[in-house]
């Protein structure tokens, strides 16, 4: 057998006019066009014309599957040896998370029963074979039903990977307790099997023409240039009209080099891709689509690089190659993500041919989360329209979190993390632009929805409404105001034919004193309300209006006067709590109004300071502190709120000082008792008696108690020891970490009682814990003799002398590591004199001396804190 280059790595297409798609496996699939087209000669080259019920189409070959060379014949007996994708479409679900039962048999040939197994709309399995060959339908037809039960197994378990169930309706006949695909055996003329459009004339010859049929051919043929080939629409038609869906008679060759494929690695199977091409997929117009019907997003059944221009992306993994649809989007999914290309257009899944599809087709549930985006378009520029979002979440999720955003920044949302929200962009601004929602459910997946918002150009009628200090001029023609105070000066624009407040609204706010005019500038926001600020010492006109926009022509003027006066200020004030521990946080809230025409009106901008007063007693002595604890200002309806941090028992006030603009005022809130906490400090050292200078460890807890135990962060402990006689002395300190915890080395050099102590910082006492009697013990050192090298040389020349010290404290013995060490130098008939050395980390020392006569050298530890004095035997240094 000739192997030939693999489907997917050699393949020419010759595109022409509507030209024939090339299925997966080297698989060729037709397109017929709608409504008839006389393509004539202009198919090219290696190329055939279909006309099917006035429908024309161009067909073209492609290279068939991996190591199969159609030009040769295939053996029974090898047919009998091809699974199908049956077994390999199961497992494959089965990681997705579809759940095969123990009944399923995947080498079954048993299909789903539907009704009497003939009428209604079904795929009608056939032997097909030319009159004079060989007819072998006795010895495969069980081997078609199993591939055809393979067929159904790519369909169904594809679905439920949607939530949903689709099967193949098969025109059956019954078996055992079941049912299986109905082979037909179908003999042809010969030279039937020369073209795709010689087969299909001969079997409407024969009869099958009918439109409620997908006649799926096993055809028993070798050496015609065709593996697969099938018959489908060009439309997206999202209807059970779509002529994929029963219009038209619809055909399907494999032939035999390619049956029952789909049993090897990533090898789909040839009879299901033909099947869905019959189906209406896959639509060039899909996300994913190429010019010849099928799909650049692996891996799946209908996707593979077949000329069309499309660049192929992995983006499912290789093993789902058995299964249909990588990622649902394209042609095949039992619930298409609401809203998105495949939920409004041809969905194979809704097939009148499946069990599951139809008139009433049976949803699947969703398997990734969705969202269905609504905004309510047009919108006025300047007025709220409703935008909405509705989840489609996958079972045992919830949603977690909703984040509405507009492309303009001018655009905002009343709330912004609801399912459904107002939107309003500036008045100002009639420019379209876009809204984004992005969902994220309680598995962390997200979903990122947008549409578009457009605006209406259609004139509106804006009215305005003058308000100063809060007055509006419809029952305030002459408003009150505070000399010299800050005053809010404000146009109110609201939508005449809806009262809708108007954002976005540039006002024209223009102030009289006497004979001098002014102009104060502001926009208006969400509520509508365009804010300005004015001080005034006399009285003082105010006019309101808009600045015309196309939308919103320039409003009748709002005027309004002004009289001011020194205002007399009525306050409130309250505490949220009377005791609280010291480092802990008081509001003080209240209100700030007068009293206008018989009614307390908000005065806004007013700055409240709040103060503390506490009386001590000291030798009899009463004193009386009284402290800042912040400034509060008003809001525009007179109220204030201040978050204070009271260090000390008192009576909390809130005040309006004497000014040109206000009386004095004083009210109290309340008196508030400050609790100091008392600290709690634990510690252990893990050893008692240690050599001088070797390390021990102290841990410990600093907690301080505000009615529960809390434990004091990055507070600073000091580790003591205290000898007989002595004063403590200080010999390490370390920081808490966030639990209060601490763990501290410390060098022993000292015996005495060992405490831990923290010195307190603002409201936390200070705290010290005697931990225990600690002994920094001496050791007892041993110095070798030293050796001498060389043993003799020439006056003056350089002599080494090495040795080593070891101490031992407890039992335990250690080289003595930076240890100074005493030499004594006694030269015969000299002066005796001394040196040092140190010794090195292994406890070794070295002496080098240039002796010019006979010299004794001793090595002592001699006089070193912690260490009794110890000496090596003298060594005599001979000159010769």
């Amino acid at each position: 057998m000739t192997v030939r280059p693999t489907w997917r790595e050699n393949r020419t297409l010759a595109a022409v006019l509507a030209a024939a798609v090339i299925g997966a496996s080297g698989i060729a699939v037709v397109t017929a066009v709608l409504p008839q087209v006389d393509l004539g000669p202009a198919c090219g080259r290696g190329a055939e014309m279909v006309v099917v019920d006035g429908a024309t189409a161009c067909t073209h070959a492609d290279v068939p599957p991996p190591g199969v060379d159609i030009d040769e014949p295939v053996s029974t007996a090898e047919l009998h040896a091809r699974e199908g994708v049956g077994a390999n479409a199961v497992a494959v679900a089965e990681e997705l998370g579809v759940v095969a039962t123990p009944a399923v048999a995947v080498s079954s040939p048993d299909v789903s029963c539907d009704g009497d197994g003939q009428s209604g709309y079904r795929t009608q399995a056939m032997y097909v074979v030319e009159a004079g060959a060989a007819n072998r339908y006795d010895q495969v037809k069980g081997d078609i039903q199993t591939w055809a039960a393979g067929v159904d197994d790519v369909f169904n378990r594809s679905a439920a990977l949607t939530g949903g169930v689709r099967h193949v309706r098969y025109v059956t006949e019954p078996a055992g307790a079941g049912c299986v695909a109905k082979v037909l055996n179908v003999t042809v003329p010969s030279g039937s099997m020369v073209s795709f459009n010689a087969t299909m004339n001969a079997v409407r010859a024969l009869g099958f023409d009918r439109p409620e049929r997908k006649y799926l051919m096993w055809t028993d043929t070798f050496g015609k240039g065709i593996c697969g080939i099938a018959l489908r629409y060009t439309s997206d038609v999202d209807s059970q009209g779509n002529p994929n869906n029963g219009s038209y008679p619809q055909y399907a060759r494999v032939d035999s080099p390619c049956w029952g494929h789909g049993d090897g690695t990533n090898e789909s199977s040839i009879e299901a891709h033909e099947l869905m091409h019959t189906l209406g997929g896959v639509s060039p117009a899909a996300p994913h689509g190429t010019s010849q019907s099928h799909c650049y997003d692996e891996s799946d059944t209908m996707c593979y690089a077949d000329g069309g221009g499309k660049v192929m992306q992995q983006v499912c993994d290789r093993s789902r190659e058995y299964l249909l649809d990588c990622n649902f989007d394209d042609y095949y999914s039992t619930f298409p993500d609401p809203g998105s290309w495949l939920d409004t257009h041809w969905n194979s899944a809704d097939s009148r041919f499946l069990i599951g599809g139809g008139d009433n087709a049976q949803p699947g549930r969703p398997t990734v989360l969705g969202a269905v985006l609504g905004v309510n378009n047009p919108a006025v520029p300047g007025l709220a329209t409703q935008a909405s979002v509705t989840p489609a979440l996958p079972d045992g999720r919830t949603l977690t979190s909703v984040a509405w955003r507009a492309a303009r920044s001018d655009c905002s949302f009343s709330d912004p993390t609801a399912v459904q929200t107002d939107v309003t962009c500036n008045a100002n601004n009639a420019a379209g632009t876009s809204i984004t929602v992005t969902l994220t459910d309680s598995s962390g997946a997200t979903k990122v929805v947008t549409s578009p918002l457009t605006f209406s150009s259609a004139a509106r009628t804006v009215g305005v409404r003058s308000v100063v200090a809060g007055q509006p001029a419809t029952t305030s023609p002459t408003a009150s105001a505070c000399t010299s105070a800050p005053t809010p000066v404000q146009a109110y624009f609201y939508d005449v034919a809806t009262d809708q407040p108007v954002k976005g609204l540039p006002a024209t706010i223009t102030r009289t004193t006497g004979t001098l005019r002014t102009l104060l500038a502001a926009t208006s926001d969400t509520t509508g309300y365009a804010t300005a600020s004015a001080t005034m010492s006399t009285a003082t006109t105010f006019s309101t209006t808009n600045k015309a926009l196309p939308a919103w022509p320039a409003a009748a003027p709002s005027t309004q006067a002004v009289a001011v006066a020194k205002c007399a200020v009525q306050l409130t004030a309250d505490l949220d709590a009377t005791t609280r521990w010291y480092g802990q946080t008081v509001t003080v809230t209240g209100t700030a109004t007068r009293v206008v025409g018989g009614a307390p009106l908000g005065v806004a901008g007013l700055s409240v300071p709040v103060t503390l007063t506490s009386t001590s007693v000291v030798s009899g002595r009463t004193t009386t502190t009284t402290t800042s604890l912040g400034t509060a200002r008003t809001a525009a309806d007179g109220s204030f709120s201040l978050v204070a941090t009271p260090t000390r028992s008192g009576v909390v006030k809130a005040s309006v000082p004497a000014s040109v603009s206000y009386e004095p005022s004083v009210v109290e809130a309340g008196i508030v008792t400050v609790r100091v906490p008392t600290s709690t400090l634990s510690a252990a050292v893990d050893k008692t008696s240690v050599g001088y200078g070797q390390t021990v460890t102290v841990t410990g807890r600093l907690l301080t108690d505000t009615g529960s135990p809390t434990p004091v962060a990055a507070a600073t402990v000091s580790v003591k020891v205290t000898a007989p006689g002595k004063a403590p002395v200080v010999v390490a300190s370390g920081r808490t970490a966030a639990d209060g915890t601490f763990r501290v080395p410390v060098l022993l050099r000292t015996s005495g009682d060992l405490t831990v102590s923290y010195a307190g910082s603002a409201g936390v006492p200070a705290a010290t814990v005697a931990v225990a009697p600690v002994t920094a013990g001496s050791w007892a050192p041993t110095v070798t003799t030293p050796v001498a090298a060389p043993t003799l040389a020439p006056p003056g020349a350089a002599r080494t002398l090495t040795g080593v010290v070891t101490r031992t404290f407890n039992g335990a013995t250690e080289p003595a590591r930076s240890l100074r060490l005493t030499v004594s130098v006694q030269p015969v008939g000299g002066l005796a004199t001394t040196t040092t050395v140190t010794t090195t980390a292994t406890g070794a020392y070295t002496v080098r001396v240039s002796p010019r006569v006979t010299t004794t050298y001793t090595v002592r530890v001699l006089g070193v804190a912690g260490h009794l004095d110890a000496a090596a035997a003298p060594v005599t240094v001979r000159v010769g």
